[in-house]
């Protein structure tokens, strides 16, 4: 669903930046922000806050920051892709926003939930939770059976990121590479979940530290504690 910028009120504009902080091209993915006379003066008694949304662009106008990402079309039409605190960067600069990859790739069948990983490594790993009756009953094994390290359910999840990747319209460098079973799904009880039932993603990320950083090659590793959770509450 999108939402239209004429339906903000008259003289208010909606807009995406890049990490310059100049004006996109439609199309273009950046952070969403808003111009116009309705534009808050700030947070009572807190400057620093205020700041931190409230800025002046290169033609003098109050923009407020949504924190969140997205685009707008050439019809004006707004599309939000994500969260910025949600947002990382890979070690050759990309930036990918975790939340479009995941949703893609968490349609298959196989896969009942799914976490991106890869902040400062040269490439996207993630930590899944699989459908073991639903993956057993496809390959025709037990359930004992599925695990990341059988080469018949690794090359099963590898194919369905791969197709779901496509579907999804995902850019190579967002696709995972390589990944990790979970041992028990992501709960509420287990902190891995909000109550909202959102993932928490920096708390799978602290209790899979070891099995992310065995999915990379270079031996360094990185702690869950780098990434940004404010987001999640």
């Amino acid at each position: 669903m999108a939402l239209h910028c004429g339906h903000l009120g008259a003289g208010v504009d909606c807009f995406a930046i890049g990490t310059d902080g100049k004006k996109l091209s439609a199309g273009e993915e950046g952070e969403i922000v808003c111009v116009g006379k309705n534009i808050m003066r700030g947070y009572h008694g807190k400057p620093e806050a205020t700041e931190e949304v409230v800025t002046t662009n290169s033609e003098g106008n109050r923009q407020f920051h949504t924190g969140d990402l997205g685009k707008v079309d050439r019809d004006g039409f707004i599309y939000i892709t994500g969260r910025l605190k949600e947002q990382f960067k890979l070690e050759n600069g990309k930036y990918v926003v975790p939340t479009p990859v995941e949703e893609g790739i968490g349609m298959s069948r196989f896969i009942a939930q799914f976490v991106l990983c890869g902040a400062n490594r040269p490439y996207n790993v993630c930590v899944i939770t699989p459908d073991v009756p639903v993956i057993a009953a496809h390959l025709k094994i037990d359930e004992s059976e599925v695990v990341d390290g059988n080469s018949k359910v690794k090359d099963l999840i590898l194919s369905e990121i791969a197709e779901h990747a496509a579907n999804a319209n995902l850019k190579k460098f967002e696709i995972a590479q390589k990944f990790c079973f979970s041992d028990a799904p992501f709960t509420v009880e287990n902190e891995m979940q909000t109550p909202k039932l959102s993932i928490r993603r920096h708390m799978v990320m602290k209790n899979y530290e070891g099995q992310i950083n065995g999915l990379y090659e270079d031996g360094v590793k990185v702690s869950s504690a780098t990434i940004n959770n404010s987001s999640e509450q």
